[in-house]
């Protein structure tokens, strides 16, 4: 689709997403198609912490220099909320934008190891975090789960999607990733499912495989995810949705 004036792709239609107001409704979900860059999830203390709830990098996406479209100080790599310049005033979001995307309930659920897609899905959806840690968060700009990354894939003639969907992320054949919308062969991609047996790891993804070892200070690839909100229109490009012609939305 285009949003923003980018191209982004559909994750999908999510059943029940809460609004601020504990109501649920279904919600078209969105992820950037390409990386804004590569930014700590989160510097501070030693290696950072995974509460979403207090991330800096949270903080430029939805306050910051990303969410306003101009340039200011980003997370780097190291400690004690060391920044350096970043500038998103040609990639950040347009007003026009902002207004499309629905505030909603992200919930951040933990796993302590993934499992099959289901179990990482549900566990992301629960309430077993690292002590201390917030278990939601309402806010307009988060990442993907783990669990959507585990969807994207197609399968292959050997390896089927059901099979690559049953394995943990530390038994995934080449054509379990190869074949992987989500994927990207450049670097490891920050998810937003935190560890709930470490305070400073976030579950990661590069080649099927979810690292443990990559620190919430580390500067990984950053894909913004969003939900729109119910009043958005396809109004062109409706049976298309390719890359040559995305779907055109509007907000009515």
């Amino acid at each position: 689709v285009s949003f923003n004036n980018e191209l982004w792709r559909i994750i999908g239609v999510m059943k029940d997403i809460e609004n601020e107001d504990g109501t649920k409704e279904d919600k078209v979900k969105l992820i950037r198609s390409e990386s804004i860059g590569n930014y700590p999830f989160n510097n501070n203390g030693t290696y950072g912490e995974n509460d979403w709830t207090t991330s800096i990098l949270q903080k430029v996406l939805n306050e910051g220099a990303y969410y306003n479209r101009t340039s200011g100080n980003c997370p780097y790599y190291g400690i004690s909320e060391a920044t350096k310049p970043c500038d998103f005033t040609n990639n950040g979001l347009t007003e026009e934008a902002k207004s499309m995307i629905s505030e909603s309930v992200w919930n951040l659920g933990a796993l302590s190891s993934s499992g099959t897609a289901n179990a990482d899905y549900e566990y992301e959806r629960g309430t077993n975090v690292y002590s201390g840690h917030a278990t939601k968060w309402t806010g307009k700009i988060g990442l993907m789960y783990l669990s959507d990354y585990r969807y994207a894939t197609s399968g292959g003639n050997y390896t089927k999607r059901d099979v690559c969907l049953g394995n943990s992320t530390s038994n995934q054949t080449t054509e379990c990733y190869q074949n992987n919308w989500l994927e990207d062969s450049n670097d490891y991609q920050w998810t937003l499912t935190p560890s709930r047996v470490a305070k400073d790891v976030i579950f990661n993804i590069k080649e099927g495989w979810s690292s443990s070892n990559k620190k919430a200070a580390y500067e990984l690839i950053i894909r913004p995810s969003i939900y729109l909100n119910s009043k958005i229109r396809v109004i062109e490009n409706e049976d298309k949705g390719s890359s040559d012609s995305p779907i055109i939305l509007k907000q009515v």
